[in-house]
């Protein structure tokens, strides 16, 4: 009896969200109407992670979490309660909240990576590099 594809991990949404927030894949699924290459390149990210997920799931979990998000932001919205406690809130917020915010997709990929990255870790030092 085949019950359906598994529950998402953390570490595997981690990862997926990870993938998400990069700035070329945002940019192509932007101005993708259909995605579907998009969504196997995801689909083929997560594999060189270990996971794997058919472009379809990662397509539906996508879909899956914006609605989630949006229904916290509206939420948050009408009380003017902005404390989420949901997991994925911040991750999402940086992907899909701050669009036409100043910082946009490079504060998304700076938060995504301060997820896995150890927190308090100082990467002001990689502005004071001379390159040449």
């Amino acid at each position: 009896i085949f019950s359906g594809p598994a529950a998402w991990s953390a570490v595997e949404l981690q990862t997926f969200l990870a993938i998400l927030g990069d700035g070329v894949i945002q940019g192509e699924l932007e101005g993708s109407i259909r995605n579907e290459k998009v969504f196997k390149e995801v689909s083929q990210r997560l594999a060189a992670h270990g996971f794997e997920r058919t472009s379809d799931q990662c397509r539906v979990k996508v879909k899956k979490l914006k609605m989630q998000y949006r229904k916290i932001k509206d939420e948050s919205n009408r009380s003017g309660n902005s404390g989420s406690t949901w997991k994925w809130f911040d991750a999402m917020d940086a992907i899909y909240g701050r669009r036409g915010r100043e910082g946009g997709l490079g504060s998304a990929a700076a938060l995504l990576e301060s997820l896995v990255e150890p927190v308090g870790k100082d990467f002001s030092t990689i502005n004071d590099l001379h390159l040449g």
